[in-house]
């Protein structure tokens, strides 16, 4: 592939806010302002991908016109090193600083057989699990948090029941 033949301003793209309408499929994505390269990023699932984004919050409140340009990549196996050759190409900033904000760290504990399950999963989508639990945990709170009819009733109430089949 020649990096330098690459049109950064003619590969499919959307604007941040409508990220939602992206294609399911596996990508090099690039966050574009302007012209500006800001950000690389490789994913198994481009829709997915920016659910949970490290770099979404630091991304909305920038000003100015920002969007999502994708290279569909019919082999997955090759993501990670296109991602690293166009990172060496177009050297985008936020590739090089940690993400504003921080990270925070959230101790569970789950069953080992789960715990192996989702780490192998994780690693056959080409997946961090911490990013995958994000985005699970975002998911999650969209749906209890945008729940109006469940806000009078106990948490006793609110449990699902499960009936066992046998």
């Amino acid at each position: 592939m020649n990096l330098a033949k690459i049109d950064l301003l003619t590969l499919p793209s959307l604007p941040l806010a409508n990220r939602s309408e992206l294609p399911k499929c596996p990508a090099i994505y690039f966050v574009l302002k302007g012209q500006t390269v800001l950000y690389i990023g490789r994913t198994s699932n481009l829709q997915q991908r920016w659910f949970g984004h490290h770099r979404w919050h630091q991304l909305e409140a920038m000003s100015g016109d920002i969007r999502i340009a994708w290279l569909q990549c019919s082999d997955a196996s090759l993501l990670s090193g296109v991602e690293r050759a166009l990172i060496e190409h177009f050297k985008p900033p936020f590739n090089q600083t940690k993400v504003e904000g921080g990270l925070g760290f959230l101790h569970v504990k789950i069953d080992d057989d789960i715990k192996r399950r989702f780490k192998t999963a994780c690693v056959a989508r080409d997946r961090q699990m911490g990013e995958v639990v994000t985005e699970l945990i975002g998911e999650w709170l969209q749906k209890v948090e945008g729940n109006q009819t469940n806000q009078g009733q106990t948490s006793e109430e609110q449990k699902p029941r499960y009936e066992a089949k046998e």
